[in-house]
């Protein structure tokens, strides 16, 4: 048996050796390796926490994708993609130029494939001190509520938020807003919503550069109905000695108002005043329609002011002369006639605005004297007039006069 074993020994380690050799050849031709590129891998950072510590950020400057070159067997590269490849910057290796190493490695095949080139090997970042501020939260509608409503109120709740981040991020914030869908409301409401931040620009920006204090806020929108209502203004007291008012408009003539509907109820209508005491001149003016408004409803024109204009001139004097024969006599006892002592004309003083001073004159001042409480036989009487044109005062004028018997 040994002997067969080892008769032409050489020529079977030849044989044996060549076969390998085939197989080997076989092998490769079949599953030869090859050479493959991948693109676009993104890198990891890991350790974050090393710069936390300091109160510091990082922005990535460089190396935030790279490119490789790797060698395999045809059956092992022609299966491979992108997420096959894990590619970490350690912060606990950053260097004093703020560099760090890229590594990248196969986990699925480790030894199996070697990385032959990389377009990056170091990605390079930014430190920055992080800092945290506090802003307030701007609730802002989207669609609208039901006609006859208002919306009194919107809150949140927190309504303030802390955002934390590098300077230069947290600087460039504007506002944080939380949208509202409101569509068709026709009553008090309360939401959960998120947040979104804007810069000075009005653009959305990126929530992964920064940390919320809250991620969530309880929104309310209060509703109240809402009604039309007649704004009655009107003048008081007098201008200044020897002037008078023309004419006095306003606008608006109706307002707005919101509350529950028991309160809208006790509001018929809204009235005020506007003082010209004093007044020398005509007046453009304004009032707060708020200040004549019952603290319980709530005013929602968008013009919250009332315009007020009111025409003022100056008083114009005129003397007027009247015969005594023009003087009526009321309240005269039976058998008694007047006769008065004077027998020229008398002469009033008439005052008030030009168009009225204009109009009036003799014929239409009416002077008349009333004895209903004239003592004794003679004296002096009050000579009263009744004009028949508006707006002019005319001043007592007296006249001594004589009663006498009348046969």
């Amino acid at each position: 048996m040994k002997e067969i074993l080892t008769r032409n020994l050489g020529l079977k380690i030849l044989s044996l050796s060549i076969a390998f050799l085939l197989w080997l050849i076989v092998i490769n031709l079949e599953d030869p390796a090859i050479v493959g590129n991948f693109e676009g891998i993104p890198v990891t950072v890991i350790n974050e926490e090393a710069i936390d510590s300091i109160d510091k950020v990082y922005n990535i400057v460089s190396g935030e994708e790279i490119d490789i070159k790797v060698k395999g067997k045809r059956s092992i590269i022609e299966n491979l993609s992108r997420t096959d490849f894990i590619a970490t910057a350690d912060l606990e290796e950053l260097s004093i130029v703020n560099a760090m190493e890229i590594k990248v490695s196969v986990p699925k095949y480790a030894n199996q494939v070697e990385i032959i080139d990389q377009s990056v090997t170091t990605m390079k970042i930014s430190l920055e001190n992080l800092v945290t501020e506090q802003f307030r939260v701007d609730i802002v509608e989207r669609g609208t509520i039901k006609e006859g409503y208002y919306i009194s109120e919107k809150t949140a709740s927190p309504n303030l938020v802390q955002i934390k981040g590098a300077q230069s991020v947290i600087s460039k914030i504007k506002e944080v807003v939380v949208g509202v869908d409101v569509t068709g409301a026709d009553e008090t409401f309360t939401i959960t919503a998120s947040p979104q931040v804007y810069d000075h620009n009005g653009t959305l920006m990126n929530p992964e550069k920064m940390e919320l204090s809250h991620n969530e806020f309880n929104i309310t929108v209060n509703l109240l109905e809402t009604k039309t209502v007649k704004l009655f203004l009107e003048l008081e007291g007098t201008p200044a000695y020897g002037y008078d008012y023309v004419s006095f408009e306003y606008e608006p003539k109706e307002v707005e108002i919101a509350g529950t509907r028991q309160e809208l109820d006790k509001v018929p209508l809204i009235t005020g005043s506007y003082s010209i005491n004093g007044a020398r001149e005509d007046i453009e003016d304004e009032v707060n329609i708020n200040d004549f408004i019952d603290k319980d409803v709530i005013l929602i024109d968008s013009n919250q002011n009332a315009v007020i204009n009111v025409d003022i001139e100056p008083l114009e004097n005129k003397e007027i002369m009247f015969p005594t024969s023009s003087i009526k006599i009321k309240n005269l006892p039976m058998g008694v006639a007047v006769e008065f002592m004077e027998s020229g004309p008398l002469a009033v003083k008439a005052t008030g605005l030009n168009s009225a001073i204009s109009a009036i004159n003799t014929s239409n001042i009416n002077p008349y004297i009333d004895l209903a409480d004239f003592e004794g036989s003679s004296g002096d009487a009050t000579v009263l007039f009744d004009p028949s044109i508006d707006g002019v005062e005319l001043f007592k004028v007296t006249v001594p006069i004589r009663l006498v018997d009348v046969e």
